[in-house]
């Protein structure tokens, strides 16, 4: 996964370009956004292991 950073430098998400799907970390909280080839959007939310 590719991290994708701010102007100031801070972690935004990391996001994938195979798998299509951008990880959003806040809080102990994890979403995952995944685009599906028919054109969806799964959203998937979790709470982290940390």
């Amino acid at each position: 996964m590719q991290e994708v950073r701010s102007q100031s430098g801070k972690l935004v998400c990391r996001a994938d370009g195979k798998s299509k799907t951008v990880e959003i970390v806040i809080k102990n909280e994890i979403t995952l956004v995944r685009f599906t080839d028919d054109g969806q959007v799964v959203v998937v939310g979790k709470k982290s292991a940390a």
